[in-house]
């Protein structure tokens, strides 16, 4: 059943008691009040009983009583009934001699109070009927129910007026609940059934979050934000492992095909003269060291992605940096490199030595491959705060912003055509974003056309 369904059967039921009580009420009121008259008549009838009061004359004598009196011969069958100067315009009460005998209380017996209509016109007495003990006739006693009729239509029109009231306040309550929260549910519902066919572009309207209706459809509307952003992000992971896969895949290609071609040439007899086969040998085996590196940096990648744990120790970063200027120096001895230590301490680390050692190596590398041999470079380490930064800097010829913004993605070059004029695999960078993620820290990189480039390493202090 349905929220809306619910709130309807709920302002029914509530009607429906509420009918039911004004009911019973008025039941219980009408049976109160006619106790209360009983009670009244019962008293008054014990004194008729016992003879009629003076005060009340013979047959046809004005009395001053609002009590309807007559007296019933047995024998004949008459009634003799005294009329009051308050009844002169209320109809006196039908009787009938069967209706008396019915409800005859003998002396000294309990009352048995009776209900008749008026003569003409909706009036009703209530009376009853008791032996006198003086002469042996039946005393009538009886008084209208004008005033009881009155009080209780008075009270009904009460009830009827409240719960009209009460109803048409359920009723608005009742209209207000489903048009702030059940029509928002609905509307979620519609919503939700949509998006479950692929649509993660709608959004749900919330226009009052301080309601729960409200809150719920904000939490809705961020829920799917995160959800459609992970989907992108799964697309974009999933076109980053196809690319990555395309990648290494054009990468292995190039030695195998070199490989595979020295082979045939050999087979087909076409490597006769010694220096020829010599020259193919060395090709040969150049280009499986390359195949095998990309292949341990694929491995190396792989490992990192799965955040495999580190053998991790204090490690001083100036003395990590000046071994990799050392060995770069050593490597191209006319490259002018210098290295700064900025700081009045050692900058001490928590770390994997080897790791940090091939994130300073990957980068001078990188400086080699995409900077003239005169190019200058700097390697400095230094603190800031709670944080330690290696950062290598040249002034060679720089890249635009679009280049920076991809340098470290996996297999990435600049040069749609895949040439790379002074080789490599393309995965130096990424090591070096990888290795610095596993240790708590960042890699980033500035540079501008013309303006050389600089890379910097931001790991956490040891405390």
């Amino acid at each position: 059943m349905t929220l809306r369904r619910r709130i309807i059967v709920g302002f029914v039921a509530v009607a429906a008691v509420l009918i039911v009580s004004n009911v019973a009420l008025s039941s219980q009121f009408h049976s109160f009040l006619l106790r209360r008259v009983d009670q009244q008549l019962t008293t008054n009838g014990v004194s008729l009983g016992r003879g009629r009061p003076e005060g009340l004359g013979g047959p046809g004598r004005m009395t001053l009583t609002e009590y309807y009196v007559a007296s019933l011969d047995p024998d004949t069958g008459d009634i003799t009934h005294f009329v009051s100067p308050f009844d002169q315009q209320r109809p006196s009460p039908r009787l009938t001699v069967k209706g008396i005998t019915e409800h005859l209380a003998q002396v000294g017996d309990r009352t048995h109070p009776w209900t008749a209509n008026a003569e003409s016109g909706g009036g009703k007495w209530r009376m009853i009927a008791q032996v006198d003990q003086r002469d042996g006739d039946i005393t009538l006693l009886g008084i209208s129910l004008e005033g009881l009729q009155a009080t209780l239509a008075h009270m009904r029109e009460i009830q009827v007026l409240g719960s009209l009231a009460v109803l048409a306040a359920l009723g608005f309550v009742s209209f207000w609940v489903m048009r702030l929260g059940v029509h928002p549910v609905a509307s979620m519902a519609d919503t939700a059934e949509k998006i479950s066919e692929g649509d993660l572009s709608l959004r749900v309207e919330h226009p009052n979050e301080t309601t729960e209706v409200g809150r719920l459809g904000a939490s809705f509307n961020t829920m799917l934000d995160r959800i459609q952003e992970a989907f992108r992000m799964r697309e974009a992971s999933e076109a980053k492992v196809r690319r990555f896969a395309a990648d290494a895949s054009h990468e292995l290609r190039t030695p195998l095909t070199s490989i595979r071609g020295y082979a045939e040439l050999y087979r087909a007899g076409g490597l006769s003269q010694a220096d020829e086969l010599q020259d193919a040998m060395r090709r040969i085996e150049a280009e499986a060291e390359r195949m095998g590196s990309l292949v341990e940096e694929l491995l190396q990648l792989a490992r990192l992605d799965q955040e495999q744990p580190m053998e991790f120790a204090d490690v001083d970063l100036g003395e990590i940096a000046t071994d990799a200027v050392d060995d770069a120096r050593a490597v191209e001895p006319d490259r002018p490199i210098g290295i700064r230590v900025e700081a009045d301490e050692p900058v001490v680390v928590r770390g994997n030595d080897p790791a940090l050692r091939q994130v300073l190596s990957n980068l001078l590398g990188n400086v080699r491959a995409h900077t003239p041999p005169d190019t200058p470079t700097v390697v400095t380490v230094s603190r800031n705060g709670t944080h330690a930064i290696v950062a290598v800097a040249d002034d060679g010829p720089g890249m635009d912003e679009d280049v920076a913004a991809h340098v470290f993605e996996r297999f990435y070059r600049a040069d749609k055509a895949r040439v790379r004029a002074a080789g490599g695999s393309g995965l130096g960078l990424s090591i070096v974003e990888s290795i610095a993620r596993a240790h708590g820290g960042t890699a980033t990189v500035s540079s501008a056309p013309g303006e050389g480039a600089r890379f910097e390493i931001k790991l956490p202090i040891t405390a």
